[in-house]
């Protein structure tokens, strides 16, 4: 997909070096996170972006898969910490065999 179409998806998405590098920061995530997508790039996701990350449930699972022989699908509910308040997600962590990168996908919970 191009950097458009993956903005115009209904969830959130980041891309993660596997140092925890911002590499990609689609439209929908900078909208619900309230942040301008082209400043996160380059940050570090834990550290930089979101801090309320850094614990074994959300980081420790994303360097689990970011082991030399690490690949395949995390699924895990999580609560994001954001100063307005927090929010319940269904995170999903996707990275191909030997890929530098790890997809993280945020969805949220339909409120209608």
């Amino acid at each position: 997909m191009d950097p458009a179409e993956i903005d115009m998806l209904p969830v959130g998405i980041i891309t993660l070096a596997l140092d925890g590098t911002i590499l990609r920061y689609n439209r929908t995530e900078a909208g619900r996170s309230q942040r301008r997508a082209a400043d996160q790039i380059g940050r570090n996701f834990f550290r930089e972006v979101a801090p309320c990350t850094e614990d074994p449930l959300f980081e420790g699972r994303f360097r689990e898969l970011a082991l030399p022989d690490g690949h395949g699908t995390m699924e895990f509910d999580y609560t994001f910490a954001f100063p307005w308040g927090s929010e319940k997600v269904l995170i999903s962590f996707l990275r191909a065999p030997e890929a530098p990168r790890i997809q993280v996908v945020v969805t949220w919970p339909d409120k209608s």
